[in-house]
């Protein structure tokens, strides 16, 4: 696991294999997993512009992650992304992370996996922990009733699910705070894997969705929603990552288009500066 390091002061963890989701309890919206492209909102407008930074092989600066200058207290955030060449082995992931205001995170994106019998196999993850100070903490020190009372993510099959994304097309790639909502009694899961929990209250949380949607309008849409507590977003990171026998010179990726937006305001609002870490 890598600590992602978001300047000035802001510490973000990659989530990647272990992605936390309810067990039993009713989910109080729809399954959504590939949507249709035009589902819950309109399609970014076509990328035409040579892009803002690339990262991976074939670029001056070896480092694989970008931060983004915003303010504090954000209710979405979004970046277009084009993905020029993965590795043929291992992980590939590129995704749009967010710090939420209350010691927690998620990532979203797009992955090239291993799959069985030498095959690959391409989804889209949209996922969250508790930030316990990066590194392989926020896994090893998971409290899951505590973290439960913060975060829930989506359920199996929404927050990592198919989706056929392709090569060499542009992407947006968007986290954005929908209402608050109340999630009743039940039995919740926080990782696969974990034990139940038996929650005997309700949860006050807000609903985070990701959307990765083709920028042209052509093709399927991935939303997948997790409830948090957290009213707003502190920062906001893009990254490639690789492992497991791929690397980071084996990839690159282009984008474009960083926008976040404030709460009341009627449009979004573009980063003041970028930079590597």
């Amino acid at each position: 696991m890598k600590l992602h390091t978001l300047a000035p002061a802001l510490a973000l963890l990659l989530f990647v294999g272990c992605d936390p989701i309810p067990a039993t309890a009713p989910q109080p919206h729809p399954a959504m997993g590939a949507v249709d492209p035009g589902a819950g909102a309109e399609a970014p407008a076509v990328t035409a512009a040579p892009p803002l930074f690339g990262i991976g092989g074939g670029e001056d600066d070896p480092l694989t992650h970008v931060w983004f200058e915003a303010p504090a207290g954000m209710v979405a955030a979004r970046v277009q992304v084009a993905v020029d060449r993965v590795a043929p082995v291992g992980l590939n992931f590129f995704a749009l992370q967010v710090n939420f205001d209350n010691g927690t995170w998620a990532h979203g994106g797009l992955q090239d996996l291993d799959g069985p019998d030498g095959t690959r196999r391409r989804v889209a993850n949209w996922g969250g922990l508790v930030d316990r100070g990066g590194g392989t903490a926020d896994y090893d020190e998971e409290d899951d009733r505590a973290d439960l009372e913060r975060i829930q993510n989506a359920p199996e099959g929404e927050h990592v699910a198919p989706y056929a994304w392709g090569t060499d097309v542009v992407y947006e790639l968007s986290v954005e705070r929908g209402e608050q909502v109340t999630l009743p009694p039940g039995t919740y899961r926080l990782i696969p894997g974990r034990p139940e929990v038996p929650i005997d209250h309700a949860r006050t949380l807000w609903q985070w969705r990701f959307t990765a949607r083709p920028v042209d309008g052509g093709g399927a849409a991935y939303v997948a929603v997790l409830y948090d507590t957290a009213a707003a977003i502190q920062g906001f990171v893009v990254w490639n990552e690789s492992g497991y026998g791929s690397t980071s010179e084996m990839q690159h990726t282009r984008w474009w288009a960083p926008a976040y937006r404030e709460p009341g305001a009627d449009a979004d609002a573009t980063p003041s500066k970028w930079g590597r870490f």
